[in-house]
């Protein structure tokens, strides 16, 4: 299962990747968001939970399609070993990052719906992964002449398994523009 997860995620990124190369001919040389998050979810069904991942749980990649909308990817994954047995955390989203005031670099506040795959890998037939949804609002303070960016969000995630699953997260990250 995760192979195909990998290989369809690939897959998209190739396809986007000349729709971007395209976007860029048109209007100009756009940056590129290379970013890293930490965060902490707060699982809210029975059984309530709290993760915390820092200093990374996740990185992403965002792809300019012009100065208030970029796609962007993620991927987050976490490996446990306990007595033995190996079991790794994962997920892949996929967001469409919308900033209302159309600051190419990152300035400012922005909404950011995503859909993904969430999922876990264990020893013996207990792997499981479930489609997930949400979105996110959060704000992006530029420093350092415009390149680096702190990113901080509010999100809620809901999933797809069975019992389906409800979440809020606090992401706080570091965005790298390429321009």
């Amino acid at each position: 299962m995760m192979k195909k997860i990998v290989i369809q995620s690939a897959l998209f990124l190739a396809i986007l990747a000349p729709s971007v190369d395209a976007q860029r001919s048109r209007g100009g040389s756009r940056p590129i968001e290379f970013g890293i998050d930490g965060g902490i979810i707060f699982g809210l069904d029975d059984p309530t939970y709290t993760a915390v991942a820092l200093p990374i749980q996740s990185f992403r990649v965002g792809f300019l399609m012009s100065d208030r909308v970029a796609i962007e990817p993620a991927i987050g994954l976490s490996s446990f070993r306990v007595s033995g047995a190996t079991s790794t955390d994962y997920v892949f989203q996929v967001g469409l990052v919308y900033s209302p005031a159309g600051d190419r670099v990152g300035k400012g506040l922005y909404g950011r719906p995503f859909i993904g795959i969430a999922g876990q890998t264990n020893p013996g037939p207990n792997d499981d992964s479930n489609a997930l949804m949400g979105l996110g609002v959060g704000l992006k303070i530029p420093f350092a002449d415009r390149r680096l960016a702190t990113r901080m969000e509010l999100n809620y995630s809901h999933a797809f398994s069975d019992p389906s699953t409800n979440a809020i997260g606090l992401l706080f990250g570091l965005s790298f523009f390429t321009r």
